[in-house]
């Protein structure tokens, strides 16, 4: 089943594909039905490889990061979120008929709102609400400056800073045509700096005193002003550099008018990191928006094949508001859903990695879990480590807190594996949780058509024990092992589990030969 995508880094321009493959469904992902995507100045940065270090020239990639549409496919990370959710939000790979996207970046249309307005809020809600709150932090009452007032993100910075209080907003443009925007998104002073002072308008409407934050969107020659139109002990932050990323600075005014300076960009942020950005919209932004206070302004609205069109009018400056592309002629496809709930089954072991395994085995100890069952040097057979051979040795101790298996890995060597990449990493704790099958095959086969990769694998006792780690973190460090419940393996478990029902708390450590699995 196939679908059409924007395709950039083969040319200087995306490349429409009709026939790309659906994005394969992955654990806790959600699936979108694409109707509008927008566009961003993100995306003409890309197509120059100069957006994130991530991305170089001649890399190929997934156009497009904002969009709004209908969950296809849900997660059980997002129950809120079920099939036929509108929603909006920002994930890779946006210029297509489906995406796939992480919950947290996910956000619910509120009623009355349309698809094509709702594709151009995610990057400006959650690239304002960070400048504003979170960086600089904004409470009601203040009074703030928006220096590039008619970008698209720009509009939306003044809307959310009279929603969520300031008690005066002023905004930039250079253009007289586009004044009347600013004052129609809520702006109490609107000035055009191509024919006004921009320190004397803005310290005329401020006493004297400057405002108390300044969100610049242009940097360039004009961010040198900011200092003297920024009140003593106010806060500056760039958020984007349409005018140049060099500025000439009095450092001295900056200094003696104590002020901060605050650089932002999301083209380096973890996915952690942005899942938190978005997640902070929830409490005050979201029920604004729920309330009308947030009125998207669309320039345009382009057919897909027309994208090189809607990319031109971006980077011409023409535009007022966001210039956005329609997906909505898609048909929809008779989708064969895998079921996201339970993908694998039910949870049967949680998998820790330490450094110190008696030690841990005496923390499970303390809190009434045992008896458990110590392998030293175990050494799996056939185990690779990214498609390659390795040696990996570690210890091994297994126990169960009712239906729940709790195992402790150390490993005792340096040959590479999972287990080593999350303690070299600094990390010491829940390293995986696993399904087991006895049909192992099918499992195994069922995940990787759902688009994980494997890590690691081996097997213990045989054929009939193999074992998987797949490299999909869900937390950080934190994966999925799938694992074959056969043979001595399967005897071992059931005897560990047996044991913990009739456990008296003496005899907390039993040491049992690794061999005693090759031979059963």
């Amino acid at each position: 089943m196939n679908m059409r995508a924007l395709i950039g880094g083969i040319g200087p321009d995306w490349v429409l594909k009709p026939d790309v493959a659906l994005p394969a469904l992955r654990l806790g992902a959600v699936r979108v039905r694409v109707v509008a995507a927008a566009l961003n100045r993100a995306d003409l940065y890309m197509l120059t490889g100069t957006y994130s270090p991530k991305l170089k020239p001649g890399d190929v990639y997934p156009a497009g990061m904002e969009f709004a549409g209908v969950v296809e496919t849900s997660s059980p990370l997002a129950p809120s979120m079920p099939v036929g959710t509108r929603v909006m939000g920002v994930t890779m790979g946006a210029f297509a008929d489906y995406a796939l996207c992480d919950p947290r970046m996910l956000l619910a249309i509120p009623d009355g709102m349309t698809f094509e307005q709702a594709a151009c809020l995610p990057v400006a809600l959650a690239t304002e609400h960070d400048a504003l709150v979170t960086q600089a932090g904004f409470v009601a009452g203040q009074s703030v400056l928006v220096v590039g007032g008619t970008t698209s993100i720009g509009l939306v910075a003044i809307q959310m800073a009279k929603a969520l209080g300031a008690s005066t907003v002023i905004a930039t443009t250079t253009s007289s045509a586009k004044r009347g925007a600013m004052l129609a998104a809520g702006a109490d002073v609107a000035i055009n700096t191509a024919s006004e002072s921009l320190v004397e308008a803005v310290l005329a409407a401020t006493d004297g005193k400057g405002v108390d934050i300044t969100l610049d969107h242009l940097g360039g020659e004009q961010f040198g002003l900011l200092p003297a139109v920024t009140r003593t002990q106010g806060t500056i932050v760039n958020i984007g550099r349409l005018a140049g990323p060099v500025a000439n600075l009095d450092l001295d005014q900056v200094s003696f008018r104590r002020q901060r300076l605050i650089g932002t960009t999301f083209s380096i942020r973890t996915p952690e990191e942005l899942g938190e950005v978005c997640m902070a919209l929830h409490a005050s932004v979201m029920p604004a928006l729920a309330d009308g206070k947030f009125t998207p302004l669309i320039d345009s609205v382009y057919p897909v094949h027309a994208a090189l069109e809607a990319a031109n009018r971006l980077r011409d400056n023409a535009a007022l508001g966001k210039i956005l592309l329609s997906f909505a002629d898609a048909p929809e496809q008779p989708v064969q859903r895998a079921p996201v709930h339970n993908f694998f089954g039910s949870i049967a072991q949680l998998g820790y990695v330490v450094k110190d395994i008696d030690a841990s085995i005496a923390g499970f100890v303390r809190s009434g879990i045992g008896p458990w069952f110590l392998l030293r040097g175990v050494q799996p057979e056939n185990f690779t480590y990214k498609g390659a051979p390795s040696a990996m040795a570690m210890d091994v101790a297994v126990a169960n807190s009712g239906d729940i298996q709790i195992e402790i890995i150390t490993p005792v060597n340096d040959a590479p594996s999972m287990y080593r990449d999350f303690l070299d990493a600094g990390r010491e704790g829940l390293q995986h949780f696993a399904y087991w099958s006895r049909d192992y095959q099918a499992l195994y086969e069922r995940a990787l058509a759902a688009g994980f990769s494997v890590g690691q694998e081996g097997q213990l006792g045989g054929p009939s024990g193999r074992f998987a780690y797949l490299e999909t973190e869900h937390h950080a460090g934190t994966c999925v092992e799938i694992s074959d419940l056969g043979g001595a393996k399967a005897a071992l478990f059931d005897y560990v589990k047996k044991a913990a029902q009739h456990w008296d708390g003496s005899n907390a450590v039993i040491v049992i030969d690794p061999a005693m699995l090759a031979s059963h």
